[in-house]
């Protein structure tokens, strides 16, 4: 059994303050969590919930690691209601429940000493505002900066590939160090927006705001967020999604024509840089 919170570890303090005479528990398993997309229209359903926000009748029961056995002091039919939760930015200290994600929603019947297992499907709220580049089509919806010494190309191989038919890969190597590629349309968001990244890579690379000021002048260049590589130290490079939150970037006040960029640069030391990029999503309203 895991808690993540202090909300959850009261709720096992409580439950392990209980006498014989107490109301045995009953326990629910939290199991495989997805997400489901109209890929039309919303793309991927992939996705990073760690944690959940679980409610009994609307009764909250703290927020729970995905996979744990949480104990329930009720019995019979219940409605549990779950909300998911990312790592913003990929830290894991940070985590919040996640603005696009619609409210799960399940009917169950719980019983004295039995576990019963869930595996939530979550949605997208309708209403939200999709820019998404799933690699599918030879043309990218990004411009290569002047500056920079190679691009991003795509990729076929299923080997290398997380969803669909293709992704976008970008190496740099001492002959050609640097690239950035920025976002070719600009965003006009109403509150909380997200960019989610699937990547597998053996290098860094950074997240960055690119606008222009409202009067007039020089474009803003804003470094925002360093991407760690996935490379393990058993040399695998398995896939990762992040969620990274632009809302203060992309709300402040007195800009224009909001971009994002992904830069590459060859850190000292290095003698190549390989980073596959998927099924990369602006969310917002």
């Amino acid at each position: 059994m895991r808690s993540t919170t202090l909300l959850g570890s009261i709720a096992l303090a409580v439950l392990g303050s209980c006498t014989k005479g107490d109301k045995e528990a009953s326990y629910l398993q939290l199991g495989t969590v997805s997400v489901v997309t109209d890929p039309l229209t919303e793309g991927s359903g992939s996705n990073r919930i760690t944690d959940l926000w679980v409610f009994v009748d609307d009764k909250a029961l703290g927020v729970w690691e995905s996979g744990s056995r949480l104990p329930v002091l009720r019995e019979g039919p219940v409605v549990i209601k779950l909300i998911a939760g990312i790592p913003r930015n990929g830290i894991r200290d940070d985590r919040i429940q996640y603005p696009f994600y619609d409210t799960w929603s399940g009917a169950v019947d719980l019983m004295k000493g039995a576990t019963v297992r869930i595996d939530p499907a979550f949605t997208y709220f309708p209403g939200n505002v999709y820019w998404i580049e799933g690699f599918e089509d030879p043309g990218f919806k990004f411009t290569r900066s002047a500056d920079s010494d190679t691009t991003m190309v795509l990729v076929n191989d299923q080997a290398l590939v997380l969803t669909g038919n293709g992704a976008g890969l970008i190496h740099v190597d001492p002959a050609r160090p640097y690239v950035r590629m920025v976002s070719s349309d600009a965003f006009t968001p109403n509150g909380a927006v997200f960019l989610e990244i699937d990547r597998r890579s053996d290098h860094r690379f950074l997240i960055g705001g690119l606008m222009d000021p409202s009067g007039g002048g020089s474009p803003i260049d804003l470094p925002y967020l360093y991407v760690a590589p996935t490379l393990r130290d058993d040399g695998g490079m398995p896939w990762s999604k992040i969620h990274v939150d632009l809302s203060s970037l992309f709300n402040a006040p007195g800009i224009t024509n909001r971009r994002f960029y992904i830069e590459v640069q060859l850190v000292d030391g290095a003698t190549s840089g390989t980073i596959y990029l998927d099924d990369i999503k602006v969310v917002h309203r």
